[in-house]
């Protein structure tokens, strides 16, 4: 009679144990293993970028306003396949993404970094055919209702810095009516254009 009983008791310290060592936690992994883990992870984010890189592969929204109506670059949609014919600031672009990985966020300021001069738009886009045709634009238009021509701002220094892409952003739905005004505002923050009305030289 005792050696039945040491039986089921000897099965059922066999099944408890059995249970518990199913239930028990994986064993964590060595620090080897986490290492290797962080290595594969940290060289899978690398990126080096190279004028033979796949920008579509960060700039996705860029590429699809091609195909974009509300966008500029469905205008342009010849040159969909060569961002270089327009983002051709080679060094700026390289700079940019330095530090860039295939992780990162905020992909879009990469190019916002570098620059797109006059000279990529010109040779397609004449300067003084734009200016007339921009001649009676109230485009820019400031709160004394004073009016200038978007393609034929007066001369002045800090002027020198706006270039098309100030004010066309061609990958973006808004357009120049949209973007121009607060290029303008940048300097003239009281929403006047004419000189001297709000710093008086002395």
């Amino acid at each position: 009679m005792r050696k039945p009983v040491l039986l089921v008791l000897a099965a059922a310290i066999c099944l408890i144990a059995m249970l518990l060592a199913a239930c028990s936690p994986e064993q964590a992994p060595n620090d080897d293993n986490r290492t290797d883990q962080a290595d594969s992870s940290s060289m899978s984010s690398e990126f080096t970028w190279s004028e033979t890189s796949d920008c579509t592969a960060c700039h996705g929204n860029a590429a699809a306003s091609f195909d974009d109506a509300a966008c500029t670059a469905s205008l342009h949609a010849n040159q969909k396949d060569d961002c270089f014919s327009c983002h051709d600031d080679k060094d700026g672009l390289a700079k940019a993404h330095e530090k860039v990985t295939l992780d990162s966020k905020k992909k879009k300021a990469t190019l916002k970094k570098t620059e797109i001069g006059n000279d990529t738009c010109i040779p397609c886009h004449d300067a003084t055919a734009l200016a007339d045709a921009t001649a009676s634009a109230t485009v820019l238009t400031d709160k004394n209702s004073l009016t200038v021509n978007p393609h034929a701002l007066p001369e002045h220094e800090d002027h020198a810095d706006i270039t098309c892409s100030s004010c066309h952003k061609i990958h973006a739905p808004e357009g120049p009516a949209e973007t121009a005004p607060a290029v303008c505002r940048n300097c003239h923050h009281a929403d006047v254009y004419e000189c001297n009305t709000c710093h008086v030289e002395k």
